[in-house]
């Protein structure tokens, strides 16, 4: 029985070698050694069928370790750094989406629900897509996508669903800010909760709608992988088999389809669109602070101008009341003995008594005038002090709403062009590897298969595609980091929230 095993495999290896003849003679493959991988599907529907590929063995040291260095390198980011951002994520964005809803309820800001709904979907994807996609590094057993043909199509469509309404939602969020800044007068007539909770209806139809047949074009397949190192002309050569379970695209007309889709939803179009309107938003802030500055400097001028205009006034007025003062003193200098005796001098002098009556009625007269003024300038100044609290009450509450509407335009664009930067890079890749290398999962899947060694290119490739995914887990990861450094108003209901929460647990 062992005997014919072993015929029957050697039969194998003499028809994969005479398959191969060709590619393993060309020009491209200048080596002594080679690796031949052909792959034979299980399943009737696959169009992969009877594919070998041929690939050069590493010869030299420098190869080796290069080989070597980016395996450990793709390896380690896939254990290790993968899961520190996934769980940070899910916990971010559970906390960030119980505030935002806190916030949308409290304040009615259509920026809260789009945010809400984005942290939603951010979590979503790491528990659906990443998340198994780290465990699947780890153990393929635990892996729900090869569970089963519905497992795989479910969790390949939720995770193409919640990156492309991810997209939308910050299209979303970006196209509220620019009506904000650029129509004031007319933004509280267009964003408001209604027609807010309108556009996330639309936006999550029209993906659902759009993503819809990847449940059609993705299957879940089972191949024999036949691994075959051959030297010498083929007069030595070693042979290894693999069963491999793959959850992906049949088909290379759909799936290069599907990329140049996903490239245009994903990225392309949401690159245009927040490109544009960014430009056009930070135009308009800078615009704005420039006219406040303006507006502040006019408005100074006036109120330093009536400032004066007040003091002058207090000036001459007090300057008034001295001068009667003065000559009032003047004139009891000049008569010191008239009020000492003054009943004497009515009993002696009755003529000079009706002058001395008269000087008494005069100066009397000019002490009510000094007091009359006295009050009058308290009065003004008391007005004009009122008047200073309400025009600084009323700059400063101006002032307090623009720099919150500031604070949650430029958070808003951190969060947008975060996710221009942290998306580019794997959408790009996929988009190369699928016009220059046929097709990015035969790419990437080959890489997966030899485990014993690859050339050089595949394992460069392999960590460039575990890099550009690593960054994009970031972007939906990152979010309640821009929150909590750039949101004042985040800091204190997550503040409250713990101390709520820690009051509850120890009441």
């Amino acid at each position: 029985m062992d005997g014919n095993i072993h015929n029957a495999t050697r039969e194998l290896v003499r028809a994969i070698l005479a398959i191969t003849h060709d590619q393993r003679h060309s020009t491209s493959v200048q080596s002594i050694c080679q690796y031949i991988h052909c792959s034979f599907s299980l399943n009737d529907y696959d169009d992969h069928n009877n594919t070998c590929r041929v690939t050069s063995a590493i010869s030299t040291s420098d190869e080796i370790g290069k080989e070597n260095l980016n395996s450990i390198i793709a390896k380690y980011i896939h254990l290790y750094i993968y899961p520190l951002f996934i769980f940070m994520g899910i916990f971010g964005n559970k906390l960030s989406c119980l505030i935002m809803f806190i916030n949308a309820r409290r304040s009615g800001y259509p920026s809260s629900l789009y945010l809400t709904l984005l942290a939603l979907v951010d979590c979503l994807f790491l528990l659906i897509s990443a998340l198994p996609n780290w465990i699947s590094q780890i153990n393929n057993k635990f892996d729900i996508r090869f569970l089963s043909d519905f497992s795989c199509r479910l969790v390949y469509f939720f995770g193409n669903f919640t990156t492309h309404l991810s997209a939308g939602l910050v299209v979303g969020v970006t196209v509220e800010r620019f009506i904000a800044v650029q129509y004031p007068l007319i933004a509280h007539k267009i964003n408001n909760v209604t027609h807010t909770r309108i556009v996330l209806a639309i936006l999550i139809i029209f993906f659902f709608v759009l993503d819809t047949p990847v449940l059609t074009f993705v299957k879940h397949t089972k191949e024999n992988i036949h691994i075959v190192s051959v030297c010498q002309n083929d007069t030595s050569f070693s042979y290894e088999r693999r069963d491999v379970i793959r959850c992906d695209v049949t088909g290379k007309r759909y799936e290069q389809k599907w990329v140049y889709i996903d490239f245009a939803v994903y990225n392309f179009i949401p690159f245009l669109i927040i490109i544009t309107l960014n430009s056009l938003i930070i135009r308009r802030l800078i615009d704005a602070q420039r006219f406040r500055q303006r507006m502040f400097r006019f408005s100074n001028y006036p109120s330093r101008q009536n400032q004066q205009d007040i003091k002058h006034r207090h000036y001459s007025q007090n300057h008034q009341t001295i001068e009667m003062n003065e000559n009032q003193h003047r004139h009891f200098r000049r008569f010191p003995s008239v009020s000492e005796a003054k009943p004497l001098v009515i009993l002696l002098h009755p003529q000079s008594s009706q002058s001395e009556e008269r000087r008494l009625h005069y100066s009397t007269k000019i002490s009510s005038t000094s007091t009359e003024l006295s009050t009058t300038s308290f009065e003004m100044k008391n007005r004009s002090r009122y008047q200073h609290e309400i025009s600084c009450i009323r700059h400063k509450s101006i002032n307090t709403s623009n720099s919150n509407h500031t604070r949650l335009t430029i958070l808003l664009l951190f969060v947008s062009c975060s996710f221009l930067v942290l998306t580019l890079p794997v959408v790009v890749f996929d988009l190369i590897i699928s016009t220059k290398l046929h097709t990015r999962s035969s790419t990437l899947y080959n890489n997966y298969l030899n485990s014993i060694t690859t050339d050089n290119t595949d394992s460069d490739i392999f960590l460039f595609y575990t890099l550009a995914r690593l960054l994009m887990i970031i972007n939906h990861s990152v979010n309640f980091i821009f929150y909590f450094v750039l949101g004042k108003r985040f800091r204190h209901d997550l503040k409250q929230l713990f101390i709520g929460y820690w009051r509850r647990l120890y009441r």
